[in-house]
């Protein structure tokens, strides 16, 4: 009986190795995707966009006690983009302020629980303008204010470009909205996942690229 008893203890200890060291692995992975793909994109925009001003809108629950799986996946976003604007960029990391009691209850803004950027419900309404002043690129790795008809920084025509990561396009609205803001300039890039890819699979938008892309993956815009 008690071999009985070691030998399920022991299949249970290691199932959960097995899971552990999976999970570790998964997650190492996440961190060096993410990385590679801000990477991209500060490599796109630091040729697009020489000598720029660079600000960078990153997390701000990362700032009060998140989870350290959150914090690393950040910390691996900024780590890219500095790696892919190089030593000699100004690149400024910012954290965007949020919505009255959005810190204590997220749930009560966020009314699209499926968006791939919560914080673009979350955000206050002018936090991206209130940073804007002086840059040459946005580039943010939380998406944009829901509200973004309020946003005078991404309304205004001019500086600055922004960059963003793994956006919610419908934000910017249909197809055409989102070809208008790379035509524009106001919108320089985009990473987005690949259609049918793995969560680690992205690819990067630009004016210079976005019917090539569209031809591959008709669906990749909203409607």
């Amino acid at each position: 009986m008690k071999r009985a008893s070691v030998f399920v203890v022991a299949v249970a200890v290691a199932a959960f190795a097995i899971w552990y060291f999976t999970r570790d692995k998964e997650q190492a992975a996440a961190y060096r995707a993410r990385q590679a793909a801000t990477r991209t994109l500060a490599e796109y925009l630091a040729k697009k966009l020489p000598d720029a001003r660079v600000l960078v809108l990153s997390n701000p629950f990362t700032q009060s006690g998140s989870p350290p799986d959150v914090v690393k996946m950040e910390q691996a976003g900024t780590s890219g983009l500095r790696e892919g604007f190089g030593s000699k960029a100004k690149v400024n990391i910012a954290y965007p302020e949020l919505k009255p009691g959005a810190l204590k209850d997220p749930r009560s803004y966020l009314t699209d629980p499926e968006t791939p950027t919560p914080l673009s419900y979350l955000v206050a309404e002018d936090a991206f303008d209130k940073l804007a002043h002086g840059y040459d690129v946005i580039v943010s790795l939380i998406g944009l204010p829901v509200a973004l008809d309020k946003v005078q920084c991404w309304q205004n025509s001019g500086k600055p470009s922004f960059g963003l990561l793994l956006p919610d396009l419908r934000i910017i609205g249909g197809g055409a909205d989102v070809r208008k803001a790379l035509s524009s300039g106001k919108l320089a890039a985009f990473i987005i996942a690949q259609p049918g890819g793995t969560k680690e699979q992205c690819v990067l938008v630009t004016a210079e690229n976005v019917d090539q892309v569209l031809q591959q993956y008709p669906k990749l815009l909203p409607d």
